[in-house]
């Protein structure tokens, strides 16, 4: 089970990518100045995570977010050159960003989960469409995503 302030931490995240979403959506695109106000919130969650959990160091969850940072960083921005650039730069900072709060094993299980939301929201569109989309926007699965790697985290 999660302190209360890190559970009202968690929620506060979920609105900040709120926001992400519906603007991606509509827009598609997230805006730099965005991801820019976004990144103090994150940068709040190791001291947070050090005082919810004191039993590991400061050390351990700075360390901690800067492999989650730069994992999810370096994962989309590979994926982005494989498929000649089918994932948006705001779509790699903003999972970048959000590795900071979720570490690598949280943000792969919000990844995974993203990816999954959009398989299937893809998959029910072009059942009863008949067509594929061109582009999609990721902002939207990733809050997806991230709700339940939220939920998946207060399962004990």
């Amino acid at each position: 089970m999660t302190s209360p302030l890190f559970f009202t931490y968690q929620v506060f995240t979920l609105l900040f990518l709120t926001g992400f979403a519906l603007y991606d959506k509509r827009h598609h695109r997230i805006r730099n100045a965005a991801l820019l106000a976004f990144l103090p919130w994150c940068l709040l969650s190791p001291l947070l995570m050090y005082h919810s959990f004191p039993g590991l160091s400061l050390a351990y969850w700075g360390i901690r977010s800067a492999m989650g940072l730069l994992a999810g960083f370096v994962l989309l921005l590979a994926v982005s050159l494989a498929t000649n650039g089918g994932i948006g730069g705001g779509d790699i900072k903003l999972v970048a960003l959000l590795g900071i709060p979720f570490g690598v094993s949280g943000l792969m299980t919000a990844l995974v989960l993203s990816c999954l939301s959009a398989l299937i929201h893809l998959g029910i569109r072009k059942a009863c469409k008949k067509k594929a989309a061109k582009n999609i926007p990721f902002a939207p699965y990733l809050f997806f995503g991230c709700a339940g790697a939220m939920l998946l985290q207060q399962i004990p």
